[in-house]
């Protein structure tokens, strides 16, 4: 590992990534964290990460996973400035992609509810901490039948069987043609979640705090904090397959909101208190655009 910082210092590439792979099949940081602490690697895939998005949008587990899943990231060599850089995913070519492992979670799974879980998993990839990273085909609705060759369909057209007679969602195409929608659902979702992170510090660089979550399906809500402005965007997701109307913890400055994404309030209902509404696997990122004086 010195050796590879030291051929990039040389490059003069001050921003050289190297991560390891530490494969992990349950949301447990402190699994994964001893690589960056005993090895001192950099950092490590976020295989925690991806088990309690799983957990909580697959096998129907309470949210308090996630708050659990974050409460460790002290556990990192550097704390919770160090999770900021941790590469964050869903599924890959070895393990399946989410939408396989939601449906193997779920059997019966109807498309619309798989495509809704698969979009709100998105959505807590590109808004919350860590680095993501985005499997080719996921933007396009792609549903294997497992991992590893069975997860590696074809974006050109396939003449591979065992991929062309899957059934993709948020379109009727198959993979036997080539499949580069933009305007595909997954594609517009992650585009556009993606463009708000760019334009917004907060969400690439920026401290997350915990704010909300519950012992079932439901409520997960967290914090972003400017790292130069110290402003404040307020997150909160509804794993849960019926709507939610509840208040969540804000900044107690915190007075006026405005909708990046999804519908949030225009204003706060008390100071240091938010209503949440959403639907069934719904979003908002909200950025607070007025406060008070402490």
């Amino acid at each position: 590992m010195p050796a590879i910082k030291s051929a990039a210092t040389a490059q003069k590439l001050p921003n050289f990534a190297i991560f390891a792979e530490v494969y992990r099949s349950t949301p447990d940081s402190g699994y994964i964290a001893q690589y960056t602490r005993r090895d001192q690697l950099p950092a490590v895939l976020d295989f925690a990460f991806q088990a309690a998005v799983r957990d909580v949008l697959g096998k129907g587990k309470g949210t308090v996973v996630l708050a659990e899943l974050f409460d460790g990231d002290v556990l990192y060599e550097g704390g919770e400035a160090a999770a900021l850089r941790l590469p964050t995913f869903l599924g890959n070519h070895d393990m399946a992609r989410f939408s396989t492992l939601v449906k193997e979670d779920r059997p019966g799974i109807s498309s619309n509810e798989l495509l809704a879980r698969v979009q709100l998993g998105h959505a807590m990839l590109l808004t919350l901490r860590g680095a993501p990273v985005i499997y080719y085909g996921d933007e396009q609705g792609f549903v294997g039948d497992g991992g590893d060759q069975a997860a590696r369909e074809d974006m050109f057209p396939s003449r591979v069987a065992s991929y062309n007679d899957n059934t993709l969602i948020g379109t009727s195409a198959t993979t036997a043609r080539s499949n580069f929608d933009e305007a595909h659902p997954l594609f517009h979702t992650i585009a556009s979640l993606s463009a708000i992170r760019r334009a917004h510090p907060a969400l690439m660089r920026g401290a997350q705090i915990v704010r909300d979550y519950a012992q079932t399906p439901g409520l997960f809500s967290v914090s972003r904090i400017d790292p130069a402005t110290r402003a404040e965007i307020f997150i909160a997701f509804n794993t849960a397959d019926h709507p939610i109307a509840v208040n969540s913890t804000i900044g107690a400055t915190v007075t006026h909101l405005e909708a990046l994404s999804g519908p949030c309030p225009a204003a706060v209902a008390a100071p240091g208190s938010v209503r949440v509404a959403l639907p069934a696997f719904g979003w908002m990122v909200c950025r607070a655009t007025g406060t008070s004086k402490p």
